[in-house]
This record gives structure tokens, sequence and C-alpha cells, in this order.
């Protein structure tokens, strides 16, 4: 993040060095990012739906199903994130050969997590059957949809990936009524359409994410784990930050009162979706000019998608402060005393998404160090904090949204302090 571009001079490497055209080679990057606006508009509508269909409580257990789900990418142990490094190198064998590894791993996950599940349901540990199971297949299907766009914006297949989005969105939108009919169980069911459908059609639109063997070789792991141990162990605490969010509101205010908070995880999860989408796209040229030693390319890289996330902070930051009060007071009245929570969740929002450009410059370089002390000093201030709420019997929805936006500041202003006493050490 060089500062010091005029911006005359920002323009025109926007225009010459990292235009979509120049940036991808194909027009379908564009299309990227405009489907990936459509996603998040038709995830908002589905999220509305829930929200019409489903009270308080139905509401709080189905977030409990899908911080389940996240839970099983506690399984993934960084291969994912070490995977997508390595297809980001552009070499066919290497990808080939990574892509067998982590197909081969999910196999076993999927058998093991199976077996975990058939055992519970024989000795009654298990009593929600049918949502267990569910909730296991949404975390697989997650998974397996996650590693497989990495491999499609990897390989820039941009038209399938565009297409199997769309579709598997679609798909998902159009099970709604499900949930209408059958409550937390419809709606349990079209969360899971959408990384199923997703999987399935990239599956069968062609041949070459297909495995050619099964492949656990323990030189292979090692050497993936080498790029994605630690942002796995950073993924891992911020997974572990929303177990403790999600699981003390439940502990010891409700499940109606998790209910309540819908909105501020509505808006948190359709907030990134876009940041995700620009970074994915920036992430693999990131490290290509990086390995190559073009570092002015780099900079330029970095410097530009710091200005697109800026931009989309205050736009998006404008448009919720705006609409949002009217919008939820018109079409869902019931949540209309919620809004509040989400509107002073902004700033957490902000300053989470302002880390993103920071996290690529450092996973670009593999200086991994500053994401994983951001999360483990920010995880151990945020249970702090809710320590502290709960002992002082103030432990309520506004807390654990100040709790939310300390976090999230905290976190960047120590990964900017990190970005900039590394910036010379990198940038020879």
């Amino acid at each position: 993040m060089n500062f010091k571009i005029s911006n005359l001079e920002f323009f025109k490497s926007v225009i010459s060095t990292v235009s979509f055209e120049n940036l991808y080679n194909n027009k379908q990057s564009i299309y990227f990012i405009i489907i990936n606006i459509v996603v998040a508009f038709l995830g908002f509508v589905r999220s509305f739906a829930f929200m019409k269909f489903l009270d308080l409580k139905e509401l709080g257990f189905l977030t409990l199903i899908q911080t389940g789900a996240m839970l099983i990418g506690f399984f993934q142990i960084g291969l994912i994130n070490g995977g997508y490094r390595i297809l980001a190198l552009q070499d066919s064998k290497l990808s080939k050969d990574t892509n067998n590894v982590l197909f081969s791993y999910f196999g076993i996950l999927f058998i093991v997590l199976l077996g975990i599940y058939a055992i519970g349901s024989i000795t009654g540990l298990i009593t929600e059957n049918l949502i267990v199971f569910i909730t296991i297949l949404i975390g697989l299907f997650a998974l397996l949809n996650n590693w497989i766009i990495n491999m499609l914006i990897a390989s820039r297949e941009y038209d399938r990936l565009n297409k199997a989005n769309l579709l598997s969105v679609l798909l998902s939108v159009a099970c709604l009524p499900l949930a209408y009919f059958y409550g937390i169980y419809g709606g349990a069911i079209s969360l899971l359409i959408q990384p199923l459908a997703l999987v399935i059609f990239v599956l069968l639109t062609g041949r070459n994410l297909w495995i050619n063997k099964f492949s656990i070789s323990v030189l292979k792991l090692k050497n993936i784990l080498h790029y994605g141990f630690i942002p796995y162990l950073s993924g891992l605490f911020f997974l572990s930050y929303m177990q403790i969010e999600r699981w003390s509101i439940a502990s010891y205010l409700g499940t109606t009162s998790l209910g309540s908070f819908y909105l501020v995880f509505l808006i948190t999860s359709l907030w990134v979706l876009i940041p995700t989408s620009i970074n994915s796209l920036f992430f693999p040229k990131a490290v290509k000019y990086y390995e190559d030693k073009d570092y002015d390319n780099f900079k330029t890289i970095i410097n530009i998608n710091f200005g697109v996330i800026l931009a989309y902070c205050f736009i998006v930051s404008l448009i919720i402060i705006v609409f949002l009060s009217p919008v939820v007071s018109f079409v869902f009245p019931k949540h209309f005393p919620f809004v509040k929570y989400a509107l002073l969740a902004l700033p957490g929002l902000v300053f989470r998404t302002l880390s993103d450009p920071i996290s690529l410059f450092l996973n670009s370089v593999v200086k991994l160090k500053p994401i994983f002390w951001s999360d483990i000093s920010g995880l151990a201030l945020y249970s702090f904090l809710i320590c502290f709420f709960v002992l002082l019997h103030s432990f309520t929805l506004n807390a654990v949204v100040i709790c939310f936006d300390i976090y999230y500041g905290y976190k960047l202003f120590y990964l900017l302090i990190s970005y900039f006493r590394l910036k010379k050490q990198v940038l020879l």
C-alpha cells in the first residue's frame, strides 16, 4: 500500500497494468464480479425469506446449523489454503497432484464423519438425526465448493464458474418454499443445495477437475501445508471466534436472542462476498508477480486492491445506513428493533474488510506469522471482553456488537503495523 502514488498514476495503473482484461485475459473476470453481486443479492433474498418464514427461535436454530457446518472447516487442516497458493503458480503437474491429494483427503474425511454419525445415531448420542446429517453434508460440500472455486479461478475458467455460481444460487432460492412448508428442515435443505449444486455442475461439465488417482502422500501433504498451515490456524481462530460469539449468545441470552441477531449475521455474511471475490481475482496474479520478482506490478496490485476495497466499504456502508432501516421496517417489521445492531456493527465490518489487502500481501510473500499472531491475540482479547461483560452481568446483544467492533479494529491495527514493518524487507 504505497500511499505516495498520485491519483493520475493510480488510474493509469488501473487501466494499463491491472485492467480486468489485461490482468485476466478474459472479459469473464468482469462477469465473475457481476455474478457474485447477483449471488450476494439472491443470498440476501434467501436470508430475508428465512426471516419471513421462520420465527426467532427457528432462526436461532438455523444459525446453529450453519455454525455446526462451519465446524467441518476445522478438518481441512490448511490444505485448501496451501493448495490455492500452489495452483496460483500455474504449474499443471503440481496442480493435478494437489487436486488428487485434496479430493482424496475429502473422501477420507467424508467416510470418517459418516462413521461418527452412524455410531452417534445407533448409541443415541445424536437425537436430531436428519438435522445433524444435513449439517455434516453442508460442511463437507462447503469445503468441496471452496476448493473447486479456487481451482477454477486459478485456471481462469471464469465462464464455467459464473454458470456454476448462478445455477447453484438459483436452485437454492427455488427451494425456499421448503422453508415455508417444513420450517427448519426446509431451510437447512435450501442451504445445502447451493454448494451441492455447484460441485455437481462443475464436475459434470469437465473432467479436468476429476482426480486420476487416490493420493495421500506425506511429502505432498507437507509441501501443501508449508503454505497453508498458518493461514489454516488463522482461519481456525476465526472459526473459534464465531463459535464463541454464537454459543455465548445461545447459552446466556437464549436461542431467541440468537434469532434476534440474525440480521447482523446476514449483513456480515453478505458484506464479505464481494471483497472475497475481488481478492480471489487478485491473489493468483499477485503470487505470480512476486515469485517472478516483478515487484513494481506486485506493489501496484496491492495498491489497487486496497483502493477498490476502500471504495467498496464507503459505498456499501452508505447504502446500509440509508436503506436498511426503511427496507426492514417495510418488509420485516418484526426485525426492525434489531436494525440498530447491524448499524452498530458497521465499523467492525469496515475494519475486517480493510484487513484483506494486507492479508493478500502477507500471503503472497509468505510472511504468515503476523496473520497468525493477530488472530490468536485478537481471539484472546475477544474472549476476555466476553468474559468481562458476563462477569459484570452486562452481557447483552449491544455488548456483543461492541466486542465485534473492537475485535476487528484490533486485528486491522496489528496487521497495519506488521505491513509497514515488513514491506521494505520483502520488496528489495
